[in-house]
């Protein structure tokens, strides 16, 4: 028989429907559903009296190919492509199988996924489901970087270029990851003006090449990785020549001549020609990124840089050219305009920069903090934040994706790609996730203490979950690697994960970059270090205290 419930009601039973609106833990982000794509009277629930029984929403027949191995129900979704949504998620083979209504098509009128009898779920009610994370930007400085990555929502590394050469040392680096839950890119090191050395690390399995100042960033080593580039179908990430020895900005970008390219570090702070690199995120065919160290802007960043510096660049505080570079480097503009720039979407992905100045569990944190303070910094009174919401997570999910050429498998929850979802609380979104769900099974998450009755008991700690442990680890995750690797991959490295080949990174540019497309006219005085975007001062930004921060953390 049906009845009404109220919309307090309905959300306690079922979770929030369309036009409910989600406050992202203690930010003034506001997240409004804007379609339910589940079917009221036929929401799949699991547990005693449920519906998630044989002959209600599981359908008894025999198995077919369309029967999911994995369901989340009742979900809210916030994908950069799909939108803001409530829907269930089936999974299949490890993919994503579909994102709508599901159920048993005998009680349920053209369900989009199939609930079988042997369907796994899992509990998505109350909870938002995004995209794994990628970051695009890290140094593995050491082992224990990887639980960090995975404990803050990260399920996808692209990573490398300074210590994981040659050939030797990359296949050693793959086979390091076999017990790691997260999919994993290698930059080869492009410090050659020759191709043969750069050639060789990609067959060996590099999905790209890593320009680094600290090797040589000369207009020389930029041309030639990129024409080794264009051969092979792979990217390449630059961080220019900070001192300026070799070349400036527009001799950097004359080298570049046109292709496409991913600028690190567009901010300048953590390296690259001073004191005019951040104008490279107005140019078309450049794909710019910044760090974790700088955004968002606050009272203590500049200061917290000179001691980051002394340690990660060699420098010595005792040796006066070595503190004159350094003070040049730190430009208090260049880091208040990096914030604007990400807001109007003219830089287009949030890396870590992992102990190479960043964090490796603050990118998703920091994304945040940032899309908060600006929110600000407009005095925006809409009654929701989707659109900045959907700009800032394909920051750091489908636009690094996008660049690197690996997007037919990441970046969003569309269907066919690979099952990296992570689960928050609402309260706890964008600090600490619930769940890690990788290749479709759950491999990380907070866990419970393993005497107790039931799985919630405190002190709940992030470790691997079932998919963190033994074979299931490579099983479902994988290596990107470049397409003249990928046939002989498993040959010559030995590994279970399964080797997938980047493609498309030659023609991909700023306009491919979701939401984040702006090419604003940036002007630098190279005196005052005054900034202009397209005509305009930056506006002052608030000196306030953040969210997503002390409140969750024990300090």
């Amino acid at each position: 028989m049906a009845g009404e419930l109220s919309r307090v009601d309905y959300a306690a039973r079922y979770g929030p429907t369309k036009g409910d609106r989600i406050r992202l833990g203690d930010t003034n982000l506001i997240a409004l559903i804007e379609r339910d794509d589940t079917s009221y009277g036929d929401e799949v629930l699991r547990g005693w009296a449920k519906t998630m029984r044989t002959g209600i929403m599981m359908s008894d027949r025999a198995p077919s190919a369309s029967e999911l191995d994995v369901l989340i129900s009742n979900v809210v979704v916030i994908d950069p492509v799909l939108g803001v949504l409530k829907a269930n998620i089936g999974v299949k083979d490890g993919l994503i199988a579909g994102v709508g209504r599901a159920g048993n098509p005998d009680i349920v009128d053209n369900p989009d996924l199939l609930i079988g009898s042997a369907t796994a779920p899992v509990y998505g009610l109350g909870y938002i489901a995004t995209p794994g994370g990628i970051d695009t930007h890290v140094h593995l400085v050491q082992p224990r970087l990887i639980p960090v990555a995975l404990s803050a929502g990260m399920t996808t590394l692209v990573t490398g270029g300074l210590n994981d050469n040659p050939a030797f040392n990359l296949r050693r680096m793959f086979l390091a990851f076999e017990q790691q839950p997260i999919n994993l890119g290698l930059l080869g090191r492009a410090a050659s003006t020759v191709p043969e050395p750069l050639a060789r690390q990609i067959e060996t399995g590099a999905c790209g090449l890593k320009v680094h100042e600290d090797y040589a960033g000369y207009p020389s080593i930029i041309d030639e990785a990129l024409t080794v580039a264009d051969q092979y179908d792979v990217q390449i990430a630059m961080h220019t020549d900070g001192i300026n020895e070799s070349c400036e900005l527009h001799e950097t970008v004359a080298a570049i001549g046109g292709r496409s390219i991913h600028a690190y570090h567009v901010e300048g702070i953590g390296g690259g020609h001073a004191p005019d690199i951040l104008a490279i995120a107005g140019v078309d065919n450049v794909i710019g990124s910044s760090t974790t160290p700088t955004i968002p802007y606050g009272r203590n960043v500049v200061a917290e840089h000179h001691a980051m510096m002394w340690s990660v660049h060699g420098m010595n505080p005792r040796v006066a050219s070595d503190r004159a570079m350094i003070a040049d480097r730190i430009r208090d503009a260049t880091m208040r305009a990096e914030s604007v720039l990400h807001d109007v979407g003219a830089i287009s992905i949030i890396n870590s920069d992992s102990q190479g100045m960043g964090r490796i569990g603050e990118s998703i944190r920091r994304t945040w903090q940032l899309a908060h303070q600006m929110k600000l910094v407009h005095g925006e009174r809409a009654t929701h934040d989707n659109g900045r919401i959907l700009r800032y997570l394909a920051k750091y999910t489908l636009n690094p994706a996008r660049a690197h050429g690996i997007d037919r498998w990441v970046g969003s929850l569309e269907p066919g790609k690979i099952a990296d979802i992570v689960l928050w609380r609402p309260e706890f979104f964008g600090v600490k996730p619930e769940l890690v769900i990788k290749g479709g099974f759950v491999a990380w998450g907070a866990l419970g203490e393993g005497n107790a009755s039931i799985p919630q008991s405190e002190p709940l700690l992030y470790a691997p979950h079932w998919g963190g442990h033994g074979l299931a680890a490579a099983s479902v995750s994988a290596n990107f690697v470049s397409a003249a690797a990928e046939h002989d991959f498993r040959r010559h490295v030995r590994s279970r994960r399964r080797p997938l080949a980047v493609v498309g990174t030659r023609v991909v540019g700023k306009r491919h970059m979701l939401y984040n497309q702006a090419n604003p006219r940036i002007e630098i005085d190279p005196r005052s270090i005054e900034i202009r975007i397209d005509g305009a001062p930056l506006p002052a930004l608030p000196d306030a205290d953040l969210p997503l921060n002390r409140r969750y953390f024990l300090m």
